[in-house]
């Protein structure tokens, strides 16, 4: 397998990673809660991805993880609050 096709393959499991982290928590906390704990939701993936940025220094760069985490969160959050915004 060539190096192009390594690198393409780490980019989209670092974005599917991304998604099935948020995802999951979020139905997690959906089912387990009477309310969405909204600050618990964002507050996991955030710190996540801090710990990453942080952690990206000295390995490899992990861009489109923590992108994908901030995104996903701030996605995820609006599904599962939508009824509370009307």
């Amino acid at each position: 397998m060539s190096t192009h096709n390594k690198a393409e393959l780490s980019l989209f499991s670092e974005i599917l990673l991304s998604i099935l982290l948020t995802a999951s928590l979020a139905i997690y906390l959906f089912k387990a809660n009477d309310t969405f704990p909204w600050l618990a939701f964002i507050g996991v993936p955030i710190g996540l991805a801090v710990i990453v940025a942080c952690w990206e220094q000295k390995k490899n760069s992990w861009a489109l993880l923590i992108t994908g985490l901030v995104l996903n969160t701030l996605v995820w959050s609006v599904v599962f609050n939508w009824t509370s915004f009307f």
